[in-house]
């Protein structure tokens, strides 16, 4: 056995193997035959070995980038998408969790006790500007069936925070309270008072000039039309949509409390054929009872038709409600329209879950009841809010065979 150094190593060779031994512990045990079971020398690694190491080293690394980016992708990536769900629902004839009646009436008897449910419905939405929706809430919304993933930019302007989000959706749901308020109580006869004020005038409205912020609406007339005078929005715009550009309008109007009266020529309609003022109006609305909504949390406009029902119940001593679970949705205007809303399979949804078996929704929307509408659950149209009293009628004479239902094909 022979003994030589290379490199600073200190090598041993026997026939054609050589031995590579640490040059310290070569000057410690200089044979290495002399080695003792206690010190033994660790036999070479060869070139496979290290290898194979090597690509195991490197699956395992990859495995786990593989993980951590599947982890960021499903937990904390935000995807632009918006997931609509069914959302509580809240019976309007009920009360909240403080016992205070959801909608509580001074100024006129009531008749509270004995009613049966009426329930406004709401969806549960997740994402848009300051909410995130990750992967693993994508997941779980396509197992479930009730649910609807949107874009983001196509319900929520880019430009719009979450807290002009909330504050938009608060305001229109004062708006449709206001209205439910004005038609509830003129169905029942008593006098309500709708004033229009104009709230601003564009430089480029024919009216500029002449009308001024704050002044009170009072009539309209125009050659060949005799004054009318301006109760509603909609008779406005019927009246106007009547007359061609330019036609020269007269309007008796309030300013500071004096009558004043203008002229002016009258601006194409945005859409279609007639005219419009092109000035935007604030409606005030003046009621003889005192309403209040106890309903914190929620949003937006589709709950005018089921609080009009609500307050109509209660202020009515022959019951209009029945043993009979009744949910529904719509918006509604000062001359009880029932206007459109979104998210209908998931409000049809929340309300079967809820115990109902009856769901009003408006005629416009039979479309969207097309293959979502809940097994037991039927759904009548409604156009306008005189439709809806009507089918709680039939309802509560346990007519419901009777009713009209959305065609369920397209």
């Amino acid at each position: 056995m022979n003994k030589f150094s290379r490199n600073g190593l200190c090598f041993w060779r026997q026939g054609l193997e050589e031995v590579v031994v640490n040059k310290e512990l070569c000057a410690h045990n200089p044979d290495p035959e002399a080695r003792t079971q206690s010190d033994p020398i660790s036999p070479p690694v060869s070139r496979s070995q290290t290898q194979h190491r090597s690509r195991g080293l490197s699956q395992w690394t990859l495995s786990l980038a593989l993980i951590l980016v599947g982890l960021y992708f499903l937990l904390f990536f935000r995807y632009p998408v918006v997931i609509n769900s069914p959302g509580p629902t809240f019976d309007v004839l009920g009360k909240t969790r403080d016992g205070v009646p959801l909608i509580e009436i001074k100024g006129a008897k009531t008749y509270p006790e004995g009613n049966g449910q009426l329930r406004m419905t709401t969806v549960s939405s997740l994402g848009g500007p300051g909410s995130m929706v990750n992967g693993l809430d994508i997941i779980m919304s396509i197992l479930n069936p009730s649910s609807e993933i949107t874009p983001e930019e196509s319900i929520y302007p880019r430009q719009l925070t979450s807290k002009q989000i909330k504050t938009i959706g608060l305001q229109q749901m004062d708006q449709s309270q206001l209205a439910a308020e004005s038609v509830a109580l003129s169905s029942l006869g008593y006098q309500v008072n709708i004033t229009w004020t104009a709230a601003e005038v564009p430089k480029e409205s024919p009216a500029y000039g002449s009308l001024k912020s704050g002044d009170t609406l009072v009539s309209i007339a125009a050659p060949n039309h005799p004054a009318m005078p301006i109760k509603t929005i909609e008779e406005l715009h019927k009246f106007l949509r009547e007359l061609p550009p330019g036609t020269q309008l007269k309007l008796e109007v309030t300013r500071k409390g004096n009558p004043v009266s203008l002229q002016f020529p009258s601006m194409a309609a945005a859409t279609g054929k007639g005219s419009q003022l092109g000035v935007l109006l604030n409606s005030s609305i003046d009621v003889p009872l005192d309403i209040k909504f106890h309903l914190k949390d929620v949003g937006g406009p589709s709950a005018g038709t089921m609080f009009a029902l609500g307050i109509v119940e209660q202020l009515t001593e022959q019951r209009i409600t029945s043993r009979h679970n009744v949910a529904g949705t719509g918006t509604i205007n000062l001359v009880g329209k029932v206007g459109p809303i979104s998210g209908i399979p998931q409000k049809m949804a929340g309300a079967k879950q809820d115990g109902a078996e009856f769901f009003l929704a408006p005629s416009e929307n039979c479309a969207d009841t097309v293959g979502h509408v809940p097994q037991g659950l039927k759904v009548t149209p409604i156009t306008t809010f005189n439709d809806a009293l009507r089918a709680l009628e039939l309802i509560r004479q346990d007519r419901g065979k009777d009713l009209p239902t959305c065609p369920q094909s397209k």
